[in-house]
């Protein structure tokens, strides 16, 4: 009878411990990245060039290094403070600590071939890029990471999407409680898309970033340095609805369906958040590479860069003096390990 009970307590465990395992895989690699990326001669700054910041956004550059420089400081020190107490963690802090450990995938966006560029007036140290084994794009090291921006962008604005988008679900379904999941899901996907779209505009507006890759009909601003892709917000909308699936739909011990099982487990508060933490990690990332991958595959079909980007936008990653032109149709994909030419 004790066999009995032991094999099905672990057999219902299994959800929780098959997401803690994939969770720690991927903030394995994630620490392995940085790791790799610090001891290696690409921790350096890219330096912007010769062409000046607008005050403008040298204004909002400020900004956002005190704004989400404090957002993440408090965001981290909640999280530290609730464990340091030996408390369990809410669902919020289980974002923040799953959507953190997503970071690693940011540059994948260009790892096919450059399509994002970010400012590098901002503060950075290169990019940790050319360390993920499998990246095939040339100079990803020099589309420099803007550290303070980074900071904040996956273990606080990347909770912020996902709540947004669990409380527009939660909203539909009380305004028309017919309606099932799928449509809740697009209902969100549609709203969390025109969201994106309108804070991407407006950041790259702002200069924090750039995209040269794009296709151009399905772009606003299309042909010029401020064109964004749309689908770029309904993909991300897509990954972010996915995790704020599981936020919706909680079981009646609110817990989400990635930790299923955990009470089968008898462990302590300090194991139990361990284990929570690392499903959330796995079941965020698989979210958010869906988002990356999807991305990666469209962007090859992305027209010519436009003109008038400048220098703190290039970075020396294509075009003239970097041996590599920047993308078009018309010409075959370069990888990182052929030669300049």
């Amino acid at each position: 009878m004790a066999t009995m009970t032991a094999a099905v307590r672990d057999d219902g465990a299994r959800p929780i411990l098959w997401w803690a395992a994939l969770g720690a895989l991927f903030a394995g690699f994630q620490i392995y990245l940085f790791a790799a990326w610090i001891a290696s001669d690409q921790f350096a700054p890219i330096a912007p060039g010769p062409d000046p910041l607008p005050d403008g956004s040298r204004l909002v550059m400020m900004g956002l290094w005190i704004g989400f420089g404090l957002s993440a400081l408090a965001g981290i020190g909640w999280v530290l403070a609730t464990l340091l107490r030996g408390r369990p963690l809410n669902l919020i802090q289980l974002l923040i600590i799953g959507c953190g450990f997503c970071l690693w995938q940011d540059p994948t966006v260009n790892l096919l071939r450059p399509v994002a560029m970010y400012n590098t007036h901002y503060l950075n140290f290169g990019s940790w890029a050319e360390q993920i084994p499998w990246w095939f794009s040339p100079n990803g090291h020099r589309n420099g990471q803007p550290l303070a921006f980074q900071s904040a962008l996956y273990p606080i604005m990347v909770p912020v999407w996902v709540l947004t988008a669990a409380a527009v679900m939660a909203g539909a379904k009380r305004l028309w409680p017919r309606l099932s999941g799928p449509f809740l899901a697009l209902i969100a996907v549609a709203a969390i898309t025109i969201g994106q779209t309108g804070a991407e505009v407006a950041m790259v507006r702002a200069e924090i970033f750039a995209y040269g890759g794009v296709i151009r009909a399905a772009s606003v601003f299309a042909g010029t340095r401020w064109q964004f892709p749309v689908y770029g917000a309904f993909l991300w909308a897509i990954g972010t609805v996915a995790i704020a699936c599981l936020v919706h739909w909680r079981d009646d011990r609110n817990r989400t369906l990635v930790e299923r099982g955990i009470e089968r487990l008898r462990i302590g508060t300090a194991t139990a958040n361990l284990l929570r933490a690392l499903a959330m990690t796995g079941a965020a990332n698989l979210a958010i590479l869906a988002y990356y991958l999807s991305f990666m595959v469209v962007s090859l079909y992305s027209d010519p860069w436009p003109d008038g980007f400048p220098s703190y936008f290039m970075n020396g990653i294509c075009g003239p003096g970097t041996g590599y032109a920047c993308p078009d149709p018309s010409l075959p994909i370069p990888g990182r390990l052929v030669p300049p030419g």
